[in-house]
């Protein structure tokens, strides 16, 4: 028998309209043409050698999770932009070879590490979207570091063409949570007053404001974070002990 083009067409489109829409993929679908209208800007073109977002935050290595300082000055490396550090030269090879088995590893802590301070009850992406209820169906993903928590894997997309878009808008949303309260009036670098240097001069690092004398501090700051952490936990401990 003999089909003729009109039979075809309308078996096409049966076909075509009886395919089922997930409501994952509608919410998908919401996510993306929400983004093109709100937010035009291109994916950024990343530079690998450029360090994108905060120094590694954490005191042990990516690899053998050993106290970073045990066997030697830290290894400091980049991967796709992120730094990672390292106890020993031989950890860097089994790193190269797998890099995502550590990294996995490692967001862990850094979600555990940073979740407590994330300033955000709404998604940074789909500002629309509430992720301060029930946290099972928020989204947490580490971008250079940083925790960030979306509504949805498309928002994770998005953002993480666009890190340092996003980076900055987290960095100044936990500034403005976190400065009433800040415990310090004294640079955690150099001891300093906060405003002789004309500051003070802030810096965001694991989701924590950290307050410098000057941007001079920074590199300091970056080579020994966890010690100069340490000054801002043992500070805040020292006024809730006197509350």
């Amino acid at each position: 028998m003999r089909l003729t083009i009109a039979t075809l067409s309308l078996a096409f489109l049966a076909a075509f309209w009886l395919v089922p829409v997930h409501a994952d993929d509608q919410h998908h679908h919401h996510h993306h043409h929400d983004h093109a209208h709100e937010n035009d800007s291109a994916a950024e073109e990343l530079d690998e050698e450029t360090r994108i977002g905060d120094a590694w935050p954490l005191d042990t290595c990516v690899v053998a999770g050993m106290k970073l300082g045990s066997m030697g000055d830290p290894i400091v490396k980049l991967h796709e932009g992120r730094e990672v550090r390292f106890c020993c030269a031989g950890c860097v090879p089994r790193f190269e070879a797998n890099p995502n088995e550590y990294l996995e590893k490692a967001d862990e802590k850094i979600a555990e590490q940073q979740r407590d301070f994330y300033p955000l009850t709404y998604c940074i992406v789909d500002t629309d979207e509430d992720i301060s209820g029930e946290r099972s169906i928020a989204l947490e993903r580490v971008i250079g570091n940083r925790l960030f928590i979306f509504c949805c894997p498309g928002c994770y997309h998005y953002a993480v063409e666009r890190p340092t878009e996003h980076i900055r808008k987290l960095d100044k949303a936990v500034v403005e949570d976190q400065k009433e309260d800040y415990p310090l009036d004294t640079c955690v670098v150099s001891g300093m007053d906060l405003d002789s240097m004309g500051g003070p001069y802030d810096i965001v690092h694991a989701n924590r404001l950290v307050r410098l004398c000057c941007e001079g501090c920074t590199g300091a700051f970056d080579s020994d974070p966890v010690k100069h952490m340490e000054k801002i936990d043992e500070a805040l401990e020292e006024a809730a002990s006197g509350e």
